[in-house]
């Protein structure tokens, strides 16, 4: 059993840290990019545009943080529950947005494909079952016997593309919504 939990919590962990990972990435790939995400935690939150720029800036830090430590053996409790603070407020933003009935367009991935605040929500709730998850697992696993590299392998392959799919939600949602 310890030997499955290993798996999970590595496949949990994993994706994880790849969707915070092309999270910061989307958001700061271009100067433009930060601009637009600074300006959608503006609209999202109902924030001035100086508290939401600090705001941006304060959840890209800790999505660098969550990328950074959430698969790290000591650390990995620290970054598994400030992703869990993260996503918690994420989806309590999207609930309560003053402009709740418009589409979300904050490139958080990387995105043009504007997405419905449904999605965000779907994708959102998505990761705090994996982040559920990764903290049972990896609290449960305590004193498991290490893993090969070929399951640490499989794990890490299965981790990318659940967090590929997750990141990609709204493309993929979009091509069974669009009017052909």
């Amino acid at each position: 059993m310890s030997t499955v939990l290993g798996y999970v919590s590595l496949l949990c962990r994993g994706t994880l840290v790849v969707v915070f990972g092309l999270s910061v990435v989307g958001k700061l790939r271009s100067r433009a990019a930060y601009a637009g995400f600074r300006d959608a935690t503006g609209r999202l939150t109902g924030l001035s545009a100086g508290r939401a720029g600090m705001l941006a800036r304060l959840v890209v830090a800790c999505e660098v943080t969550v990328a950074a430590t959430a698969s790290v053996g000591p650390f990995s409790t620290v970054g598994l529950g400030l992703a869990g603070v993260l996503l918690v407020g994420f989806t309590w933003a999207l609930v309560r947005s003053p402009e709740s009935g418009r589409a979300l367009e904050c490139g958080c991935f990387g995105s043009a494909v504007s997405t419905t605040r449904r999605t965000a929500i779907a994708r959102n709730v998505l990761l705090l079952a994996v982040l559920a998850g990764g903290i049972a697992s990896t609290r449960l696993r305590t004193g498991a016997a290490p893993m090969g590299w070929d399951a640490t392998g499989v794990c890490v392959v299965g981790a990318v593309a659940l967090a590929v799919a997750i990141s990609r939600l709204d493309e993929i949602t979009s091509l069974f919504t669009a009017r052909l």
